[in-house]
């Protein structure tokens, strides 16, 4: 993974495995080119059904073979973010009309 401030790849030292439930894993990482702190969400739903049994492999991380994030998708995020009274039936119920 890259580093979305400076692009640099992160260093195995660089990460730090916070934690998992139900299929979910938090990773913290820190660039050491530009200090920017990073929080990942990753999820790996084994079974289909959401749970997740075995050890995590670079594998099961679908995000390293994804596209960049768009400056049009992070302006649509903030907008989403900015307008948001609490209510996600609704928010989600949005971003399908368009």
């Amino acid at each position: 993974m890259k580093c979305p401030s400076c692009g640099s790849l992160y260093e195995v030292s660089e990460m730090q495995f916070v934690g998992s439930q139900d299929g979910y894993f938090l990773l913290s990482m820190n660039c050491s080119k530009c200090s920017l702190p990073v929080w990942v969400n990753i999820f790996s739903g084994k079974n289909g059904r959401g749970s997740f049994t075995g050890d995590l492999t670079i594998n099961d991380i679908s995000l390293l073979n994804r596209e960049p994030v768009t400056t049009a998708e992070v302006i649509d995020f903030h907008l989403l973010i900015k307008n948001f009274d609490g209510d996600f039936k609704k928010a989600f119920r949005d971003t399908k009309k368009t």
